[in-house]
């Protein structure tokens, strides 16, 4: 893909992100995004099968920057224990800085299963590789048991999925506890196991 088309498929995509915030994914047409970017059907239609694989590379482009983020928070952490809590905090403002393009499928995430798939992140592998190089950090500098060390895999999966869960729950319920509520308990619960786990 040339640049120029590289251009053309992200303003697509930015502009499809601004209609499914304004009137969410079902009532959001072809057409519309089509209107929006002020190019024919036939344009979207060359770039995107559909208007469900807009809407996967809408969500995909919005992980993308997420991540993006947590990895530039991460990096202006010198401990390995600061870097876990960056990481916990940073996906908390990501949830809320997007609050506004998730809620606009709030009810259809509930109707709609493949919803829900698609705002599971395509990144939870670059996500549990980036946990396992901090526990790994850890390790080297003393902050964490050896131990840890075996289970870092094991760990990963447990926090980024955890994280995934709780924000989707966030994202689907009708309860007005705050996400950094939730993600600052979360944090303490998580950081407290693993200075426990250093005295036994």
């Amino acid at each position: 893909m040339d640049v120029k088309e590289e251009i053309t498929r992200r303003e697509v995509v930015q502009a499809a992100s601004r209609l499914f915030q304004r009137y969410g994914l079902v009532k959001t047409t072809m057409e519309d995004i089509a209107r929006e970017t002020g190019r024919g059907k036939s344009t979207l239609y060359y770039y995107f099968k559909s208007k469900d694989e807009i809407f996967d590379a809408v969500v995909n482009q919005e992980l993308q920057e997420a991540l993006e983020a947590i990895e530039t928070a991460i990096s202006h952490c010198t401990s390995a224990t600061d870097k876990i809590r960056a990481f916990i905090n940073t996906t908390t403002e990501t949830l809320r800085s997007k609050a506004n393009l998730y809620s606009i499928a709030k009810g259809e995430l509930r109707e709609n299963p493949r919803l829900l798939e698609a705002l599971k992140s395509s990144l939870d592998l670059r996500e549990m590789e980036l946990v396992a190089s901090i526990i790994r950090l850890g390790v080297e500098r003393g902050e964490f048991k050896q131990g840890l060390l075996r289970e870092a895999g094991m760990f990963s999966f447990l926090l980024v999925s955890t994280l995934r869960s709780l924000s989707l729950e966030i994202l689907t319920s009708e309860r007005s506890q705050s996400p950094e509520e939730s993600f600052q308990l979360l944090s303490d619960v998580l950081l407290n196991g693993i200075r426990n786990s250093m005295n036994q």
